[in-house]
């Protein structure tokens, strides 16, 4: 019997050369099934947040435990909603206004935002990804945790060709860029 780990991997693989069936995909996250999406940068792996046992399960397959020093991405139903589970400085404001899509903000999470999962984290990565397919997902399902597509130490895989997004950690006084995707952001005082 093959492990949930090499069965989402092989559905993965398959996926990626198939076209995307929008009603499956919502009917998935709707039962809390962790499903396969494309984005602008690499596939993820998504979870409606409201899926307790669906988020487990995706800490499972990426080996991540609370302690790991890796949080799943959150991305809200809307640019106005992440007010809801973060606090939003006007440098934040702002890069999400320029930057849609390829970027990921860490951010302080919001003290009344509480969640099975984010309530072991002080901060929280937050991405509203510039694909098409992401408002439908927001209409119906709500707010979903997203991750790469890859086994822990795997190389995420894009159809695209492209990297992860780029990840700019806003909770401290000066911004830092994390990790560098195709998004070029020059750090400075016009931000």
């Amino acid at each position: 019997m093959k492990s949930q780990k090499s069965q989402i991997t092989e559905n993965h693989e398959k996926e990626a050369d198939m076209p995307i069936n929008f009603d499956s995909l919502l009917n998935d996250l709707a039962k809390g099934n962790i499903v396969t999406v494309p984005t602008e940068t690499v596939e993820g792996y998504a979870v409606a947040l409201s899926s307790e046992p669906g988020i487990k399960k995706l800490m499972k397959i990426k080996d991540r435990d609370y302690n790991s020093g890796k949080i799943f991405t959150l991305v809200p139903e809307s640019k106005k909603a992440i007010s809801k589970y973060a606090i939003i400085t006007s440098i934040a404001q702002n890069l999400i206004k320029h930057f849609p899509g390829e970027l990921t903000l860490i951010l302080p999470k919001n003290p009344d935002f509480k969640h099975f999962y984010y309530n072991h984290y002080e901060t929280i990565g937050i991405r509203i990804p510039n694909h098409p397919l992401f408002p439908k997902i927001a209409k119906t399902i709500g707010p979903i945790l997203l991750t790469s597509a890859n086994p822990r130490g795997g190389t995420p895989k894009s159809i695209t060709g492209h990297k992860p997004s780029t990840i700019i950690d806003l909770t401290k006084n000066k911004p830092k860029i994390i990790r560098q995707g195709n998004l070029k952001i020059k750090l400075d005082n016009n931000i």
